[in-house]
């Protein structure tokens, strides 16, 4: 059933929607809000450890954890789905009046293969780094890997109260990637050639993640109605309202700079063809498929998924824009890429236990509270509520995403 047709099962009345969404599993999932990329191994950081290990990673991703002053924890940076892996380097940053690098251990997933040498280049522990820390690793007798797991564990002393980020990117307060991934041919895994910028970083999904001192983690640290989980696969800034998901929109949404300090602008859109110019904007560019096959200005459905690219009469839908799903593609490539607006767990259909379970604990949340979520306020009026949101999945239940 095309997503476009919007049509012909029984209509469920927004009761009945309200009494799923009652009914299912009590602390769901957080929506899984994401950003398109052509690079499929992951990289992030897993705030959590319990369940990892060398070659494998826990499905549950922990964006953020709670600590007390003085206590010492641990952190994983894990990489998934990555193929012939050689060495890693990450630049993992942080607020160092409130953590403290205390240990280090490489010896996971390039440790795997029983023969491997692993050599650590990484920062040293003491004295300590500063804001920045340099984790590094590669093995130096040519046993690459393949899969999934831990790239190496840290140990982290909390040295006070307040938040801090904690993220692997190039520069601070925020920036590009700052991971490095290299094949046994030590050539750059996931800085596709030629690479949109050249600089031979990942330039995949890295995942970001938090740490609280003396505190509750919040669902969303910076109250902007993207929640932590939201922000850190989308690569905004988890802790700054100003910084959301990006859009193509002509707009740094992300608020990232290059290490010169200049705007990043619409990064991620530049598609078809790679030219430097984002899809949206570029005459050369077709993404929605239209005759003739140029960019078209007046076009305001760039995927033609019957969702607005932005903002249209005041008491319609939300936009694609607003929703920060992707509005050059119709249907999400995966779970990490969110692009039809009523599919909030990017699997290709509508569901009550993928998609419409969301909304419990929501309800009634208007922006400001870290329980609102403007992904699900499709209604675009600023609360989540069942006559404006959950009843728009009224009739669409089992629509599939084609």
């Amino acid at each position: 059933m095309s997503r476009t047709t919007w049509a012909s099962l029984a209509r469920v009345t927004p009761l009945a929607l309200l009494s799923a969404v009652l009914l299912a599993l009590a602390g769901s999932g957080d929506v899984t809000d994401a950003t398109y990329s052509p690079v499929t191994p992951i990289v992030g950081i897993d705030a959590i450890t319990t369940g990892n290990t060398a070659t494998y990673v826990s499905p549950n991703i922990d964006r953020c954890v709670s600590v007390n002053p003085g206590a010492t924890f641990y952190v994983d940076l894990f990489v998934k789905n990555v193929a012939d892996l050689r060495g890693f380097e990450a630049q993992i940053s942080f607020n160092d009046s409130l953590l403290q690098v205390t240990s280090r251990d490489v010896q996971y997933l390039l440790a795997a293969t029983p023969g491997s040498s692993v050599f650590d280049f990484s920062d040293p522990t003491s004295p300590p780094s500063g804001s920045r820390y340099l984790f590094s690793a590669s093995d130096s007798l040519h046993f690459p890997e393949t899969g999934s797991g831990v790239l190496g564990r840290l140990g982290i002393t909390a040295l006070g109260a307040g938040t801090s980020n904690l993220y692997a990117t190039l520069w601070w307060p925020y920036g590009f990637s700052g991971v490095q991934l290299t094949d046994d041919d030590m050539n750059e895994i996931g800085d596709p050639d030629p690479a949109p910028d050249g600089d031979g970083y990942f330039d995949g999904l890295v995942f970001n993640a938090m740490v609280v001192v003396g505190g509750p983690c919040p669902a969303d640290a910076d109250k902007d109605g993207f929640s932590n989980v939201e922000e850190s696969i989308d690569g905004s800034d988890l802790l700054v309202a100003g910084s959301t998901p990006e859009r193509c929109d002509g707009v740094n949404n992300d608020l990232d700079t290059t290490a010169t300090g200049l705007p990043i602008t619409d990064e991620g859109y530049d598609r078809a063809p790679v030219n430097g110019i984002p899809d949206c904007v570029d005459p050369a560019s077709n993404s929605d498929g239209d005759n003739p096959p140029i960019y078209n200005p007046a076009d305001t459905d760039d995927d033609n998924d019957g969702w607005l690219d932005t903002e249209g009469p005041p008491g319609g839908r939300a936009s694609e824009a607003y929703l920060a799903t992707d509005s050059l593609a119709k249907c999400p490539l995966s779970i990490y890429h969110s692009a039809w607006p009523p599919d909030i767990n990017n699997d290709g259909v509508v569901t009550v236990a993928g998609d419409i379970a969301n909304y419990s604990g929501t309800l009634g949340a208007a922006f400001g509270n870290d329980k609102f979520r403007k992904r699900l306020d499709l209604k675009a009026d600023g609360v989540i509520t069942v006559a404006g949101d959950v009843a728009t999945f009224s009739g669409h239940l089992g629509d599939r995403c084609s």
